[in-house]
């Protein structure tokens, strides 16, 4: 089963609701937030941007609306999801937590993750 984790802001590129990596990005940049959890985000954004893979091919225009979806056994940077979306909770963004066995069609796959664009006419599982 994948797991994603997003909010319920929609981002215009991939037409599906925007992820909590982005969301906290733009909570770090603009939000009004204490100088403590400025430092959290920093190095929670920090370990993400060193942890995971953001593959080159998500920078054709071909790719905008692929999805980012962890694997089953990718454990730490679940935890540190859910450590993300309670704070983005806090400020009052709303988190959904969206489950699959089925995530599209892979365009790239790593350890703890796949990025996979959404079967034209199918459902997206949420």
């Amino acid at each position: 089963m994948f797991l994603r984790f997003s909010t319920k802001i929609l981002d215009t590129d991939s037409t599906r609701n925007l992820g909590i990596l982005v969301a906290a990005h733009e909570l770090r940049d603009e939000g009004n937030i204490s100088k403590d959890e400025h430092e959290v985000l920093r190095k929670a954004l920090k370990w993400f941007n060193e942890q995971l893979s953001i593959p080159k091919i998500l920078e054709d225009q071909e790719h905008r609306r692929a999805i980012s979806w962890f694997k089953p056994d990718a454990r730490e940077p679940i935890r540190r999801m859910w450590e993300l979306a309670e704070l983005l909770k806090y400020h009052g963004i709303e988190i959904e937590i969206h489950k699959t066995n089925d995530p599209g069609i892979v365009i790239y796959e790593d350890g703890w993750q796949v990025i996979a664009k959404p079967v034209k006419g199918k459902k997206v599982p949420w």
